[in-house]
């Protein structure tokens, strides 16, 4: 979209997603006044949805669902919370293993 600003100035106008926070766990997304979709802290994960109410996914941290939404349900790089528990696990039980061979 293109907006004069003055005789022969032009400017593109980009459309940017602002957030509110109704209630101390939801954030709702707009896009030029129109919904965009929502995050909303539910059973320890965050999850993320489109304007249509497609599920963008369930995340770890408020960040990772705004960016989820702002990116949309086709472009959404989604990093699910079940994944991000799985590696952490992974994680944890290798510096468990790393330890206990020291150890010894």
């Amino acid at each position: 979209m293109t907006a004069v600003l003055e005789r022969g100035m032009t400017s593109t106008i980009t459309n940017t997603i602002s957030w509110a926070e109704p209630e101390p766990t939801l954030w709702v997304a707009s896009n030029a006044e129109e919904y965009a979709g929502m995050v909303e802290f539910t059973d320890g994960r965050f999850t993320a949805s489109s304007s249509t109410g497609q599920h963008l996914g369930d995340f770890v941290s408020v960040l990772r669902a705004k960016a989820a939404v702002e990116a949309g349900p086709i472009a959404s790089a989604r990093f699910p919370y079940a994944a991000t528990v799985a590696a952490s696990a992974i994680v944890s039980a290798t510096a468990v293993t790393l330890t206990a061979l020291a150890v010894l």
